[in-house]
């Protein structure tokens, strides 16, 4: 009798430990790694406050590296300009910084991580500067 008691607590103790496994969901950064595409388009102001969207009209892509650094590549007119940065991504909210090699213009962006697969934000001419556009990237 407590041989057969003790084999049913052995035999409750193995089931009540097992675990199922789930798979954990991804985290936004690793969504984010790859090749992005999308366009791009300028805001123009007349007046303080003022601010008209032209549409988009502009190719780009961008690779974000798990890392954080980005290379984005302008696709149009002819050329391909390429800059170089970083970016940060907290809470679905990304934001950058780059620099492209001709020229050395700076730029950033602000972004929200839609879905797994789309962005869209605003750029901005400068660090944190007062113009710029709009643009979407798809992966």
């Amino acid at each position: 009798m407590l041989r057969n008691i003790f084999a049913l607590c052995l035999i409750m103790a193995f089931f009540a430990c097992k675990k199922s496994r789930q798979p954990q969901p991804q985290q936004p950064r690793q969504y984010l790694e790859g090749t992005w595409t999308g366009k791009y388009g300028f805001s123009y102001g007349n007046d303080d406050g003022d601010t008209t969207f032209a549409g988009f009209n502009g190719y780009f892509e961008m690779d974000f590296s798990r890392n954080g650094e980005l290379v984005v590549r302008d696709i149009g007119g002819g050329q391909t300009m390429t800059a170089k940065g970083q970016y940060e991504l907290k809470d679905k909210k990304l934001y950058a910084r780059y620099k492209y090699m001709q020229g050395n213009s700076e730029f950033s962006f602000r972004a929200n991580l839609e879905r797994p697969d789309s962005l869209g934000g605003k750029w901005l001419v400068g660090y944190d500067g007062p113009t710029g556009g709009e643009f979407y990237l798809k992966k």
